[in-house]
């Protein structure tokens, strides 16, 4: 008896019945949904993400979105539906977030001061998205477009991830395009990620029959073909060995000389059949050894250098000196250095530091930090050219009320051999006494490598009052 197989509501085909047992543990195994009908002898399967909810949202516009943010959630939105899913896209409904299984808002920003695009993943200070931001933390990174974190207090939509991308005011039509794509791709596959990790459900469970259909079909061909051509081929080890025709007419002259002095006397028969033996003897032996010198040398392999795991790791700490007067009119000032180590095995290209400050308008940024107008006519002129550190962006005041956040960046190429050490030093932060129960607080994170790797600091620097 044949049991019905259906697929998403298709008629896949036909298998026995006593392969069922085996068929569900496989279905099982895999994540596939399976749903057996004794009553028709029917077995119905469906994808492992049937009945998992996806919202989308665009970024919070007057306008209800950009047309590029719906271009980039629309392409997610075919990526996933094909999973078996239901993607749902949306302008602006919270509400729409409380029951799904993932929520993720994209917004676009245009920035006139930035030199290249970049990914923000906005997340609250308790966010229980961490797996998910992870996943897609971890995929977006394959685009090639740098990825930041920054955290927010008091998130008004703590179940949303809020990714954003930054672009440079007037970056071309054809980039936009391949930007567009590429997050679209990695968002989709970042998502996926997440429901294969936390469902413990292999990747093939998500695609659509018409692919499932063409793999297995592959497959099955690739197999009979090789089996095939199995079977025509002979082994090495029947193929009999030959000596040589000479030799063979040599040893049968023997025998025929054998053969005709049959009749002489007992002596003269050992002496032949001894000699007759003996050129067997020797004939076989120099057979041997002709197969012998026939033989390949089979030279030593060399030894493989081991291969040594790449390391991308570092230490960053602050060390620092507060500086209080008894006078109330008199700020405090905290004079500091960011300590970076290279403790993996990669050089560490152009740090750029990020020092996230709170409250933002009790803090004062000082120090030996150029703004970028200055560069050239302020820094030091080292023995190879100019030295020292400047603010990444014109705006950089603008830019620190805003978000909070000074980004520093060397003047000169700098590289941190593994092993070494180097320093953002003698950073000043000026600041007046707070109010009882309030403080200053100060975060590092440094950035390298084209600001595709990130290391938090250590420690932070805390003043309380």
């Amino acid at each position: 008896m044949d049991v019905e197989v259906y697929y998403s509501g298709q008629r896949g085909g036909t298998m026995p019945y006593a392969a069922l047992p085996a068929f569900r543990l496989f279905c099982k195994q895999n994540g596939f949904q399976l749903k057996w009908d004794s009553t028709n002898k029917r077995v119905d399967l469906d994808s492992g993400l049937k009945g998992k909810v996806c919202v989308l949202f665009t970024g919070i516009s007057s306008s209800g979105g950009t047309a590029y943010e719906w271009e980039v959630l629309g392409n997610v939105q075919k990526f996933l539906s094909d999973s078996g899913m239901e993607v749902v896209l949306s302008q602006n409904n919270p509400s729409l977030a409380k029951n799904t299984d993932v929520a993720i808002r994209f917004s676009l920003k245009e920035m006139r001061v930035l030199e290249k695009p970049r990914l923000i993943f906005f997340q609250s200070e308790d966010d229980k998205r961490q797996d998910l931001v992870k996943c897609l933390r971890t995929e977006m990174q394959q685009s090639g477009i740098p990825c930041h974190y920054k955290v927010t207090k008091n998130q008004k939509q703590p179940s949303i991830v809020h990714i954003q991308l930054q672009l440079p005011l007037y970056t071309e039509v054809s980039m936009r395009k391949i930007y567009a794509e590429k997050i679209a791709l990695h968002l989709a596959s970042g998502v996926l990620e997440y429901f294969q990790n936390g469902l413990h459900i292999q990747p093939m469970a998500f695609l659509p029959p018409n692919i499932l259909k063409l793999f297995y079909s592959t497959m099955l061909f690739t197999s009979d073909k090789e089996s095939q051509q199995g079977a025509d081929e002979k082994p090495l080890a029947e193929e009999p060995i030959t000596i040589q025709e000479s030799d063979q007419q040599s040893a049968e002259a023997s025998d025929s000389n054998s053969d005709s002095n049959s009749d002489s006397n007992s002596e003269v028969n050992s002496e032949s059949n001894s000699e007759s033996d003996s050129e067997r003897e020797e004939l076989l032996i120099l057979a041997e050894e002709e197969l012998l010198e026939q033989v390949v040398t089979i030279h030593p392999v060399e030894e493989v250098p081991e291969l040594v795991e790449l390391r991308t790791t570092a230490e960053v700490y602050f060390d620092y000196t507060l500086i209080h007067s008894e006078s109330v009119e008199k700020p405090y000032l905290l004079i500091g250095t960011l300590q970076v180590k290279n403790t993996g095995n990669v050089e560490l290209q152009n740090p750029i530091v990020c020092l996230r400050v709170s409250p933002v308008d009790s803090i004062k940024m000082g120090g030996q930090v150029l703004p970028p107008k200055l560069v050239e006519t302020m820094a030091v002129q080292g023995t190879s050219g100019l030295k020292g550190w400047r603010y990444l962006e014109d705006d950089w005041f603008a830019q620190a009320m805003e978000r909070g956040e000074y980004w520093i960046a060397p003047i000169q190429p700098v590289t941190i051999a593994p092993e070494s050490t180097e320093a953002f030093q003698n950073f000043q932060i000026s600041f007046m006494k707070q109010e009882a129960g309030k403080g200053i607080v100060v975060e590092g994170v440094v950035l390298c490598n084209d600001q595709t790797v990130h290391f938090s600091a250590n420690n932070r620097i805390a003043v309380s009052f």
